[in-house]
């Protein structure tokens, strides 16, 4: 009887375990800082760094990798060995950890009945996932072409592309479903994140490729990414969109200012939204390399884009939400007080613009912070430039 009754209790503290385990990996879902929190570290953090789940099977699903592609002549022979479609693995854990630990940086949590993870799900027959590498860079980026609805591969479309897709890319299923509805005209969506092997939210490795290696990131954008996607889908580059954000939005003005290097095009419009340019010059106390930039204030000259040209033919959206401040860990709000505001450098980078005569707009969100505007900006952008026939 005394064994029986040890067999019961050492059962019961397996099953108190098992449990504890499972509700470990349920509390790993990402967590939203509050819309109050605008300095770039704290307001762009929305996870922490997953783990590989305790429950995951011991031998894991194998990740199937594709041929297929057609490669531009821009790319190197060690790029084109290193890039490749693969099958789906934003949605699955199980194939995403064997990758990198950094799946969840995406933002999309495991569970099945999460209402971003139906939404990401409900598209997923039009998504096709790219690993794509930059020699450059010597880096391991992850791309999603998102498909419009009834895509047709002898149709050209206009390409969207967002960069920081780990912010960004479960905003687009509402954009997708826009079009599904014929309130805009299709387009195709391609984001550019990093793969699972590094945190993309990490604002050290986003001012490293935003800022520090902003040149060789738009030769990358330019003569990899987005020839790469022109080499196997039909593109309208005139009617093309670059988007970028923060300091992705710091990124989309200095990829405008020097689009003029390049003879492919890719873009004819660009989205400045909510631009850190106080990340070019201002030591917030994060840890910035500032000491790699060599001109700090060259973007107060645009580059030196109209030195070098008398026009600009592109089209320029620039926003910021109305309430974006600075909250800088460790500083005063006095020590930074004269620190132009992101909608102060939005509006900046207008008039200059429109000093030289380029077609460009400003919008400043009412009552929206540094992130709450942009996923209904997408919808609003799409039915205005892309509206139905």
């Amino acid at each position: 009887m005394m064994k029986k009754y040890l067999l019961l209790f050492i059962c019961s503290l397996l099953a108190v375990s098992a449990a504890s385990c499972a509700n470990k990996d349920t509390d790993n879902s990402a967590a939203e800082p509050t819309a109050e929190q605008v300095t770039e570290e704290a307001v762009e953090q929305t996870t922490e760094t997953q783990t590989e789940p305790a429950t995951e099977k011991p031998t894991a699903p194998p990740i199937e990798y594709y041929d297929g592609l057609t490669y531009p002549d821009t790319m190197t022979d060690k790029e084109r060995e290193n890039t490749s479609y693969r099958e789906f693995t934003l949605l699955y854990p199980e194939k995403a950890f064997q990758i990198g630990v950094n799946r969840l940086s995406y933002g999309i949590p495991q569970e099945t009945g999460d209402v971003v993870h139906k939404k990401v799900k409900s598209i997923e027959e039009n998504i096709r996932e790219l690993k794509i590498y930059d020699e450059q860079l010597d880096a391991n980026f992850l791309s999603h072409i998102i498909l419009p609805p009834n895509y047709d591969e002898n149709k050209e479309y206009p390409v969207f592309l967002v960069c920081d897709a780990e912010y960004w890319l479960t905003k687009l299923p509402d954009a997708w479903q826009l079009i599904n509805e014929g309130e805009a005209a299709p387009v195709i969506f391609v984001t550019l994140g990093h793969d699972y092997d590094t945190d993309g939210v990490d604002d050290n490795i986003r001012f490293d490729k935003f800022a520090v290696k902003q040149d060789k990131m738009l030769d990358f954008i330019t003569n990899d990414l987005m020839q790469l996607i022109a080499a196997n889908y039909k593109v309208d580059s005139s009617r093309s969109v670059l988007f970028g954000h923060s300091l992705g939005g710091l990124f989309s003005h200095y990829a405008l200012c020097n689009s003029d290097k390049y003879e492919y095009q890719p873009f004819a419009n660009y989205i400045i939204a909510s631009p850190a340019l106080w990340s070019y010059y201002y030591d917030s106390g994060d840890k910035m390399d500032l000491k790699s930039i060599s001109d700090p204030y060259a973007y107060r000259n645009e580059f030196g884009y109209f030195d070098r040209n008398e026009t600009m033919d592109k089209k320029v959206f620039i926003c910021a939400g109305e309430n974006e401040a600075y909250r800088f860990r460790n500083q005063k709000p006095e020590e930074y007080a004269d620190l132009p505001t992101i909608p102060e450098d939005a509006k900046s980078v207008y008039e200059r613009l429109t000093a030289h005569g380029v077609s460009a707009d400003l919008m400043i969100y009412e009552n929206s912070y540094h992130r709450s505007y942009v996923g209904n900006m997408f919808c609003e952008y799409l039915k205005q430039n892309f509206p139905t026939e």
